[in-house]
């Protein structure tokens, strides 16, 4: 194997599954050999991000990240994505001790919002994302505007219904946006991103994970 991109998944499965069907089918590709060779670990034991940064007596994610991303270098990966927006706050810590690139979807996702030039941006992601200010730190460096919907009802999306494998209504996204008005909207958690597709939401609904993918085959030059 060569050209090895390595996956830490399971954050949440759902969504793991999800981001390696977008890259096979983002792939452009005439026969099974042209497709990027992954090492994917379905790793969903590591302790919940948004848990521990909420309250730090909680078990750390960070020694299980580092573990396998120790692993996936080791097994000759070339670069490694963690498709979980809160897991970038461990980001900078993790790459001090990896001597391959770690993705960073938050840093990315924030310069495609520059490209596209959106004046204001509301974020939807996790309470650990949100607290971390994983988001607004980036968009701050850009001096774009971005607006916060009704944490609870993100949250509540995400742990009832994802998480959970239940179908989400549509009308309890339409009920935070509706609140909030913004050039696009940041699905700034890998559980949304799954609603991309699912609800059929338009354009305006940023995918990290789509962004992610983009990126990742313009590096193995798959894209």
């Amino acid at each position: 194997m060569k050209n090895i991109l390595g996956i830490i998944g399971g954050l949440g499965p759902l969504a793991s599954s999800y981001f390696y069907e977008m890259i096979t089918k983002k792939t452009k590709a005439l026969k099974d050999q042209d497709h990027l060779d992954i090492i994917l670990l379905s790793h969903s034991s590591i302790p919940d991000r948004t848990s521990y940064i909420l309250d730090n007596s909680n078990d750390n994610p960070y020694p299980y990240l580092l573990e396998d991303c120790k692993l996936l270098e080791k097994l000759g990966a070339k670069m490694i994505s963690i498709p979980c927006n809160t897991a970038n706050y461990f980001h900078s810590k993790l790459q001090k001790q990896i001597n391959i690139p770690i993705n960073n979807l938050v840093k990315e996702t924030v310069k495609f919002i520059k490209d596209k030039d959106y004046k204001k941006v509301a974020i939807l992601a996790t309470e650990g994302t949100i607290k971390t200010k994983l988001y607004q730190n980036e968009l701050d460096k850009y001096k774009i505007n971005y607006v916060l919907p009704n944490q609870d009802k993100v949250t509540n999306i995400i742990y009832n219904y994802v998480k959970k494998g239940r179908d989400v209504p549509k009308k309890l996204m339409d009920n935070i946006t509706s609140e909030i008005k913004a050039d696009a909207y940041i699905l700034g958690c890998t559980e949304l991103s799954i609603l991309k597709e699912k609800l059929n939401l338009d354009n305006r609904f940023i995918d990290p994970l789509e962004i992610e993918a983009s990126n990742i085959l313009k590096f193995y030059k798959k894209g």
